[in-house]
């Protein structure tokens, strides 16, 4: 079986910085490894099983060792796609790579809070099953049994490839591989390509002009020395306004 782990593919919002003329400036933001990023190398290595291929995806560069440190035979880096892109321009992104990668069983990626709906649009565009919320994957026959979050506790559901799983971490990584581990997984091959060498007819796009603060209604505040006045204020107010 093959499967695929994405890693580092979401940027942290809070890395941008606005500058005193309202432009927003991306410049020092960069993908992150997110908190589930650990979970897909895991689930996808326990996906494809011991005589399995497990590929790395990453749209980061420079370091993109953290699936090889993690299992991945192999890594590929998709470079070109900008930091301001959509969700929908990171799915199709995701999902031409996987494409080219040939047959591929399963791809195991993390809910990142910062872009919840790429993952179901990777599926989507795909056209594969989608399960959220993963835990963990068993070989089961020729499938799989995925073990998933479901209410207060937590669901088995038995499922044949492709298919895509989100997964999300209950606690932090516990093993971490060492500093060995990483200086063995730089080693392993990674392959590099652009968002043009995957999508023919071009991603969506946007161009941001600046930003604002939200508008907001003038605060009243009213003298609390009389606090009968101050109470007759409040509900003339309140009365104005129809709350009352």
């Amino acid at each position: 079986m093959k499967s695929v782990a994405v890693f580092k593919w979401a940027v942290n919002p809070q890395d941008a910085r606005v500058n005193a003329d309202g432009a927003v400036d991306w410049s020092t933001a960069s993908p992150w490894v997110g908190d589930d990023d650990y979970v897909a190398a895991q689930v996808a290595c326990k996906a494809a099983g011991p005589d399995g291929e497990v590929v790395g995806l990453t749209l980061a560069g420079g370091d993109v060792a953290f699936a090889a440190a993690r299992g991945a035979q192999h890594t590929v880096a998709i470079d070109g796609l900008p930091l301001t892109a959509d969700a929908l321009a990171i799915a199709q992104a995701l999902a031409a790579a996987v494409r080219s990668l040939g047959i591929v069983d399963v791809v195991a990626i993390g809910d990142s809070a910062w872009e919840p709906s790429v993952p179901v649009m990777l599926a989507g565009l795909l056209g594969w099953t989608a399960l959220m919320a993963v835990d963990s994957v068993e070989i089961k026959d020729d499938g799989l049994c995925v073990t998933r979050r479901f209410g207060t506790g937590t669901q088995d559901v038995n499922v044949r490839g492709p298919v895509v799983l989100g997964v999300t971490a209950r606690r932090e990584e516990e093993n971490k591989p060492g500093m060995r581990a990483v200086l063995n997984a730089r080693k392993k091959p990674v392959t590099t390509v652009t968002v043009a060498e995957l999508v023919d007819e071009g991603l969506p796009s946007f161009t941001s002009r600046g930003t604002h603060l939200p508008e907001t209604a003038p605060s009243r505040l009213f003298d609390g020395s009389d606090p009968n006045h101050a109470v007759s204020q409040l509900l003339q107010a309140l009365q104005a306004e129809g709350a009352l």
